[in-house]
């Protein structure tokens, strides 16, 4: 066994700058289009979808003595609908978007938190 082992090859290494250059690209460009969707127009008003959108990754190597090691990494984006913003005649009124699988689970945490800490 070679002293200095290659860590891969530079297929490998180009596949994965171009996977941390593209992830990292999309989280340095954020901007209103991806929480704000085209305005749709209705008879007299315009109704505009918000959203929130949340982006997340981490990334790790390590290694031994015996050169052996690796890395690895991951990560997470996600997106829900947040409000509905109505512009007419009448004014402009924000309408929020009401999440019920969100409000009922942590409803049952709430419960299951206080039930468990009552069985102390």
């Amino acid at each position: 066994m070679s002293e200095n082992p290659t860590i891969g090859t530079s297929s490998d290494e180009e596949r994965i700058r171009a996977t941390m250059s593209s992830g990292l690209d999309r989280l340095m460009n954020v901007s209103a289009d991806r929480v704000f969707a085209d305005p749709v127009r209705i008879g007299d008003r315009v109704v505009i979808p918000a959203a929130t959108v949340e982006f997340s990754g981490g990334f790790g190597f390590g290694g031994d003595s015996e050169s052996n090691g690796g890395g690895g990494g991951g990560g997470h984006q996600a997106g829900r609908p947040v409000a509905i913003i109505e512009a007419g005649p009448s004014g402009v009124r924000v309408k929020p978007v009401i999440d019920f699988t969100r409000i009922g689970i942590t409803v049952v945490a709430a419960i299951l938190t206080i039930w468990r800490a009552s069985r102390r």
